[in-house]
């Protein structure tokens, strides 16, 4: 298989080789743009560069309490006295290649020491500073083609989280409510390293109801939705995985078998030098093919992302070009079901990093590739 060819190396001399790429490629983009600085911050930024490192403290806030700072000779990282042993300890950021630039908490020297490290120098930021240029677009565009660590690293991911949502849901029962189903698939998903960054769970007519059912005291009948997206050093990645209490009507697996064949058909299509907006036009097709021609107006179709939810949705005003080894998720859904993996766009077509593991598999072959996703899993 294709995921075997790729070996996750979280050691100190694997992360730094990564680093050094990135910080040379980074470099290049300062050369040209004739910055003489990059400072980085925000938490994914920070994960891309420290090759899985994590400088949060408060969760869900975008940046965090260790900044990485890229000159064209040397990196440094910038924290206050709470944060440095912590980082230099856990998150070995002098072993990687960092020196250290620290104050006390109370005394934020960040101007001060850019000042005198940069002098007049220009300065490109992820987060504002002043006089600061904004990094955000070159760093993004560096954050979406994975090297092969990265991709390691997900498929670690995919596998892990794979494994710990099919193997929770059969636990669940009739009655259980949505929050309750929420709060034990989070604590599955932190006992494997695994943080959860979006929630949603539905139960029965909330599936039809709601495209985004954020968990609510309802219990659960007979039909679940669990739609999540997990992050492991940095990396997010996506799943939506679909459960009946009972016999599942025929109809309904067969509509949800539509929805899978409509997922694989976009992710074969999603190819190196296609414009992905002739992605979201294919899946207009397929959605009318189905029977449901205006279905797509309902519900957004995903596009790509790394270590963020998605760099941003496919449509007329925000597509681009498929690179190779890109990661994409896409999500169509038929209103009562839909399907949801994230996959890694190879030379030799996508490679799920999500897959069932323990669900029932539908299985095709398209153009050559076979796929193995995941069926609607019944509980009796």
């Amino acid at each position: 298989m294709m995921r075997d060819q790729y070996i996750m190396d979280n050691t100190i001399s694997g992360r730094r080789a990564e680093i050094d790429k990135k910080v040379r490629l980074l470099r290049a983009d300062m050369a040209r743009e004739d910055w003489k600085a990059v400072y980085i911050r925000k938490s994914e930024n920070f994960a891309w560069l420290t090759a899985g490192g994590d400088n949060i403290v408060t969760r869900y806030k975008e940046d965090g309490v260790c900044a990485i700072l890229v000159t064209d000779s040397k990196l440094f990282f910038f924290c206050n006295n709470i944060e440095e042993k912590r980082m230099k300890e856990e998150e070995m950021l002098e072993e990687l290649g960092f020196e250290p630039i620290t104050f006390n908490w109370y005394e934020d020297e960040t101007t001060g020491q850019l000042q005198r490290l940069l002098g007049n120098g220009s300065l490109a930021s992820d987060v504002p500073l002043p006089g600061a240029v904004d990094a955000n677009p070159i760093i993004l565009n560096r954050q979406k083609v994975l090297c092969v660590n990265e991709i390691a690293r997900y498929l670690h991911l995919g596998k892990t989280f794979s494994r710990v949502i099919e193997g929770f849901i059969p636990s669940i029962r009739p009655g259980d409510t949505e929050i309750a189903i929420a709060g034990g698939l989070a604590e599955e998903m932190w006992k494997e390293g695994l943080e959860p960054v979006l929630f949603l769970v539905a139960t029965d007519q909330r599936i039809y109801d709601h495209r985004h059912p954020v968990p609510t005291s309802k219990k659960l009948e007979k039909y679940l939705m669990i739609s999540c997206n997990a992050r492991y050093k940095g990396l997010i990645t996506k799943i939506t995985r679909m459960a009946y209490f009972g016999k599942a009507p025929e109809e309904l697996k067969a509509q949800y078998e539509q929805t899978v064949e409509i997922e694989n058909l976009m992710a074969d299509a999603t190819k190196p030098g296609v414009d992905d907006l002739q992605i979201l036009e294919l899946s207009k097709k397929l959605y009318e093919i189905a029977g449901y021609p205006d279905m797509w107006r309902l519900h957004h179709q995903g596009g790509p992302q790394s270590y963020t939810n998605g760099f941003y949705l496919i449509a007329p005003s925000s597509h681009e070009v498929v690179r190779l080894n890109q990661c994409y998720g896409y999500n169509p859904s038929i209103t009562g079901t839909k399907t949801e993996d994230g996959f890694i766009v190879t030379e030799r077509g996508p490679m799920f990093i999500t897959y069932p593991v323990t669900f029932p598999e539908i299985r095709a072959t398209i153009n050559g590739v076979q796929y193995s996703r995941p069926g609607m899993l019944e509980v009796i």
